[in-house]
C-alpha cells in the first residue's frame, strides 16, 4: 500500500511541474516557437521537453521522498 501514495505524489508534482516548465521555460529553450503557445495546442505537447524532463525529476523526487516516510515508519 505504500506505493499508491508514492505514485499519486508523483502524479501530482509531474503534472504542476509539466505545466509551469512549460508555462515559463519553453518559450526561451529551444526548439522555441515562433508563436505563443497554449496549453491547447499541440505544440505544447510536443515540443514541451523541459516540462517533461523536470517532472520526471522532481517528481521521482517525491515519490522517493514519500517511500523514505513509509519505509521509517515501518508500514508495508
Amino acid at each position: 500500500m505504500k506505493y499508491i501514495p508514492a505514485f499519486v505524489s508523483f502524479a501530482f508534482v509531474f503534472a504542476g511541474v509539466f505545466f509551469l516548465a512549460g508555462w515559463f521555460l519553453m518559450p526561451y529553450l529551444p526548439p522555441t516557437p515562433d508563436h505563443p503557445v497554449s496549453v491547447f495546442e499541440g505544440e505544447y505537447w510536443k515540443d514541451n521537453w523541459i516540462g517533461y524532463l523536470l517532472g520526471a525529476v522532481f517528481g521521482g523526487l517525491s515519490a522517493r521522498s514519500v517511500l523514505k516516510k513509509a519505509a521509517k515508519r515501518g508500514t508495508t
